[in-house]
């Protein structure tokens, strides 16, 4: 009996050792429910640049879906840019000069939940400045989602 009381205690720690590796940081739960709230948010920029937006998830080059991992950005972003700058500023994104609001996404967007996290600190310049170019917030997201998640 002694032997079975042991097993299971075993097993318990086991259990709670793994749950605890897939609990998330407040950081990455702020990111990860950006990323949802988008998908419902833009359904207007969608419906507007439904052409870029099929012209780019049909071509071999880009789409996440059907071609390689992360899609070349010098190639493949100037087809969603007039999708990007509408989904930044349906958000709440994009300055009145086009540019990225980084006051609004790490206050209003994130609210503040991020602003303690060091490896959100570490990874928000390169990832902002690999996606600046073309406004690419899905890629931004997904970069600092990946670098937070390491």
């Amino acid at each position: 009996m002694q032997k079975m009381n042991r097993g299971l205690l075993l097993l318990v720690v086991a259990a709670a050792s793994v749950s605890a590796q897939d609990v998330f940081s407040t950081c990455a739960l702020a990111l990860q429910s950006l990323d949802y709230n988008m998908e419902v948010t833009v359904a207007t920029c969608t419906k507007k640049y439904s052409t870029a937006l099929q012209s780019y998830n049909t071509n071999p080059n880009c789409s996440w879906f059907v071609g390689p991992a992360f899609p070349n950005a010098e190639v493949c972003d100037p087809i969603v840019i007039g999708f990007n700058k509408c989904l930044l500023k349906t958000t709440g994104l994009l300055k009145a000069d086009g540019s990225f609001d980084d006051a609004a996404f790490k206050k209003t967007a994130l609210q503040n939940k991020c602003s303690s996290d060091a490896k959100f600190s570490t990874a928000y310049q390169p990832c902002r400045d690999s996606t600046r170019k073309y406004l690419n917030y899905n890629r931004f997201l997904y970069c600092l989602w990946d670098q937070v998640n390491i």
